[in-house]
């Protein structure tokens, strides 16, 4: 009699402890629906570097990324001045790299024009290859850029 009530005993903790959901540490599923994490408008100057590969005046994706996000930033923001001063050590003074330091610009340019950045004024200033510091062709990649000066202000841009 007493193996059968322990054994009655055994099979109630056991219908109860499967009536329970299974505890566990694992993190809960994630939500169903994506999180809308509100973004700040950010209209005021800014400074942007663009890099580029050697001998190469196309963006790379690195490159586009920090387009795309001064992009967003400058959403809706009028844009008075860029300023674009080009660094191309890699370009030689004449010859087919000569325009190289025109096209890095113009990529560029045209980059933050498609995503709806149009300035009012754009000034851009070459710096020869003499004139480059010393410390920059050392590090040859920081001796192939566009350095890009933003003044924007809020308001729409159009």
């Amino acid at each position: 009699m007493m193996k059968r009530a322990q054994f009655i005993a055994g099979l109630s903790i056991g219908a109860i402890a499967l009536a329970f959901p299974a505890m566990s540490d694992a993190p809960k599923a994630p939500p169903m629906e994506p999180v809308k994490v509100p973004y700040e408008k950010n209209c005021e100057d800014m400074q942007i570097t663009v890099y580029f590969s050697n001998q190469d005046a196309a963006l790379s994706s690195y490159s586009m990324r920090a387009l795309n996000t001064a992009g967003d930033q400058l959403a809706g923001c009028t844009i008075s001045d860029i300023q674009a001063t080009i660094v191309s050590a890699d370009a030689a003074s004449s010859g087919p790299t000569a325009r190289l330091s025109e096209d890095r610009a113009a990529v560029v340019l045209d980059a933050l024009t498609a995503r709806g950045i149009r300035p009012q004024d754009i000034r851009t200033d070459f710096v020869p290859v003499s004139e480059t510091q010393l410390s920059d062709t050392i590090a040859l990649p920081m001796a192939r850029r566009v350095d890009l000066k933003v003044k924007a202000k809020a308001g729409y841009g159009l």
